[in-house]
């Protein structure tokens, strides 16, 4: 029986490569980038639940201070 996994993401491998080469296509010079709606969403939860797994083990300050 493997492990239970610390984390389980929400954004699947292939939205994730999506976004990679969605930034690669993008000028350097760019303020904007389009991308699936469903793929940032899943992209912030996934922020947030590394976030909080991190502050629960004591290993996470932001730059804002909290």
């Amino acid at each position: 029986m493997s492990p239970r996994p610390l984390i389980e993401l929400y954004t699947t491998m292939s939205e994730f490569e999506h976004l990679h080469e969605r930034h690669d296509r993008t000028r350097s010079t760019s303020k904007f980038i389009t991308v699936e709606r469903e793929a940032l969403i899943h992209i912030l939860m996934d922020h947030s639940r590394l976030v909080d797994a991190l502050r629960q083990a004591g290993q996470v300050r932001s730059r804002d201070g909290s």
